[in-house]
């Protein structure tokens, strides 16, 4: 089979949660706070408890379906909840979209949820969590191996409240779970997340860690401009995710548990191989003394257990030969303005040109369906 014939299954999607859902799904003792939109006169923003609001335009790419017909982007905050691509909220017209884009199957991330993690207040947080993952599991349910869910997990304490959900999402169905991403109230390597590592490795869940879905995210610390929005962007595609992902090796995390898996998602590829290097340099002069001790070097954990999804990187791509293909899911990260819907075929031609059909399967398809079992 050619790379021509094969049907790409898409890493890093995103799905559209209904205006309504915290307001109806939420325990009754949240509901007069829970997430909510609000119409104002510039857009539609996302009302989060103790989070600053964030026009809806900032969070899901609802100018997706200007880019699809081509027309030109000519503002940031102008449009509504109303013009977001129908495929991210209604699953029946997500599979026409897939058919569309030459999709067999998406692993789907949140929009509005990833900004929940941000709540500071850690019940209310995770009553908004658990209220999503059952929103999702009924989602992805239309369609079970093509669309799979990446359930949200509450991160800090009570630990067992993060083991408790993971349980819950695995007997929903979904396919993955997320944790959050850059720097977390608790570190990853401290030794309270012990128990959370060990159960999650038990449970043969994928664990993602999404660019936007961070404890720490504020909206305002970027102007609302064009420059603003670029600096969003470098700041939560690669300096938070090399934070992520670094962090997991260094603490000890991935060689502790070996049989975990990690998605470092919508991160890009184009800086794993020189910060790879550049750890593997450091374990090489100071392995002796460093703590906690790793016995590989770090690029022996992110070959092992680390996978790094893209849409847009042929940078990354030409760092192959210091990278394992294994590692690299291609994604078209639907319905956002900076995916490739509805040209990821032709994106996919120009950015892989050179590159073999073994290669180029196994990065827009074949790896995505060994690690979640896609059929």
């Amino acid at each position: 089979m050619s790379i021509d014939d094969t049907r790409f299954i898409s890493a890093d999607g995103h799905v559209m949660e209904p205006p309504d859902l915290w307001v109806t799904r939420m325990d009754k003792r949240f509901r007069g706070r829970a997430p909510r939109i609000q119409a104002r006169e510039d857009a539609d923003y996302l009302l989060i408890d103790g989070v600053a609001p964030a026009a809806v335009t900032d969070l899901i790419g609802t100018m997706a379906n200007e880019k699809a017909e081509g027309k030109p982007i000519l503002a940031r905050n102008h449009n509504r909840y109303a013009d977001v691509r129908a495929g991210a909220l209604d699953p029946a017209l997500r599979l026409a979209d897939q058919d569309l884009d030459n999709i067999s199957a998406e692993v789907v991330y949140p929009n509005d949820a990833m900004f929940l993690y941000a709540a500071p207040d850690p019940e209310y947080r995770r009553e908004c969590l658990r209220a999503y993952n059952s929103w999702l599991a009924e989602y992805c349910a239309a369609a079970p191996n093509r669309i799979l869910g990446a359930g949200m997990l509450p991160g800090g304490e009570p630990i067992e409240w993060s083991i408790r959900e993971a349980e819950r999402c695995a007997k929903l169905g979904l396919r993955s779970v997320m944790l959050p991403a850059d720097l977390p109230r608790i570190p990853y390597g401290d030794p309270l997340n012990a128990p959370l590592w060990s159960a999650l490795q038990d449970l043969g869940l994928p664990v993602a860690f999404h660019n936007a879905a961070s404890e720490r995210f504020d909206v305002d610390q970027f102007p609302p401009t064009a420059g603003g929005t670029m600096m969003a962007t470098v700041h939560l595609k690669i300096a938070g995710q090399l934070r992520t992902f670094a962090s997991l090796i260094s603490s000890g995390v991935a060689a502790s548990y070996p049989r975990l898996r990690f998605v470092i998602v919508e991160g890009g590829i184009g800086w794993v191989a020189a910060v790879t290097r550049l750890m593997d340099h450091w374990w090489e002069d100071h392995h002796h003394w460093l703590e906690p001790k790793l016995e590989q070097p770090p690029s022996f954990y992110a070959r092992r257990q680390f996978y790094h999804t893209f849409e847009d990187d042929k940078a990354g791509l030409m760092h192959l030969p210091m990278l394992s293909a294994d590692g690299l899911m291609w994604g078209s990260d639907y319905p956002h303005t900076e995916g490739t819907f509805p040209h990821s075929k032709e994106q996919v031609a120009k950015d892989f040109a050179g590159l073999s059909a073994d290669i180029r399967r196994k990065i827009v398809r074949d790896n995505a369906a060994r690690l979640y079992g896609i059929e």
